[in-house]
């Protein structure tokens, strides 16, 4: 009861306090105006085991390719299912997973080729998580928090649990903690926990009824609460002031490639005024300038396939995003989206069953990330 009541009083301040203006269109398209992309977009996506999927696999060959991108998906026993709703809030991205006997294996290797920096922050309101990373595992019960860094391998493993998990872009998170790497692998306790958890149940909940511009608003609450969360992880004044600057570079060297995808490093440190050693410096949490460039290129291209009113060549697109061939830059785009550009411009379009996750449409939101 006491909970029912909790529950009911986060829904309340959710609609009183944000005022937020519950939406009658249901569309799942949108336009990511913050990435510069244009096309179908969908709010939305859900999968579940207990649904067969249209290509004919089974549940669990279905979950793994679903997660390719970011995981390999390993099935622990005959108990394996797993149902995920994944909702857009802005520029993050909220999934709501019912786990069984299912672990999340993230290699070195998968970190290197896909070249993630966001965050993610794995709520358990149900059963218990273990998050394994180099320096070491953890059982994550209800209440508490796992904070996880993208851009280093780990594990997640759940014989039974219920786990909302934010993932977050890298930025924000260095608003609340200049290092963010330190973060990795890090458990808030339950009081810590507490207020961002009620809030994305509650607003879990209630997203449905929401659209574009209220999930925006959405988002930057969620930014304050994660904020909130995280306080008590900052680092002294000293240490924080030498990696503010380097969050400052961060932003401004991101800047610059979106405007400039053919500069080099040497090109981009002289234009955002710093040395290389600097800019080596501010990147090498992340995996390098290398790596931010190629994904900035990779994300223009992408945006440019999903017009449907842009024909170009293939060729011509890819060395106008930046890339020094075509053949380095369909590698290059297959690594990160599971298509070659032909065949992900054949198939933006395709219209699938509404709310259906894709693995091509979950690799799209979390490349939306970087």
């Amino acid at each position: 009861m006491a909970t029912e009541r909790r529950s009911q009083g986060f829904d309340l301040a959710l609609r009183d306090l944000f005022a937020l203006q519950v939406t009658t269109d249901n569309s799942v398209e949108q336009r990511m105006s913050e990435i510069g992309a244009v096309g179908r977009r969908a709010v939305s996506l859900r999968f579940s085991t207990d649904v067969a999927a249209p290509s004919g696999q089974c549940g669990f060959e279905a979950y793994h390719d679903l997660y390719a991108t970011a995981a390999d998906a390993v099935r622990l026993d005959e108990t394996f299912a797993v149902a995920v709703t994944a909702e857009r809030l802005g520029g993050m991205i909220l999934f709501d997973r019912q786990l069984q006997g299912v672990a999340h294996v993230r290699p070195h290797r998968r970190v290197l080729r896909n070249g993630f920096d966001h965050f993610t922050a794995q709520l358990v309101l149900d059963g218990a998580l273990a998050v394994g990373t180099p320096e070491g595992s953890r059982i994550v019960g209800p209440g508490e928090c796992a904070l996880i860094d993208m851009s280093q391998p780990m594990e997640t493993r759940a014989s039974q649990a219920r786990v909302i998990t934010l993932s977050a872009p890298r930025d924000v998170i260095e608003a609340a903690v200049p290092e963010p790497g330190r973060l990795h692998g890090a458990v808030l306790p339950h009081d810590r926990a507490r207020l961002l958890t009620g809030f994305l149940r509650s607003a879990l909940d209630e997203m449905p009824r929401y659209g574009v511009g209220d999930r925006q608003r959405l988002e930057r609450v969620t930014s304050e609460l994660l904020a909130v969360a995280l306080a008590g992880r900052a680092p002294p004044l000293a240490e924080a002031l030498r990696t503010a600057s380097a969050a400052a570079c961060r932003r401004r060297a991101r800047l610059y490639i979106d405007a400039h995808l053919g500069t080099t490093p040497d090109d981009l440190a002289r234009a955002i005024g710093v040395s290389r050693s600097v800019l080596y410096r501010a990147f090498e949490p992340s995996g390098g300038v290398a790596r931010l460039v190629r994904s900035r290129r990779l994300a223009r291209l992408r945006a440019l396939l999903a017009q449907p009113d842009e024909a170009g060549r293939i060729a011509d697109l890819s060395q106008a995003c930046g890339f020094s061939s075509e053949s380095d830059c369909s590698r290059a785009f297959k690594a990160a989206y599971g298509l070659s550009p032909s065949d992900y411009r054949r198939l933006r379009w395709t219209v699938d069953k509404p709310g259906t996750a894709s693995p091509q449409g979950l690799a799209e939101w979390w490349n939306d990330l970087r």
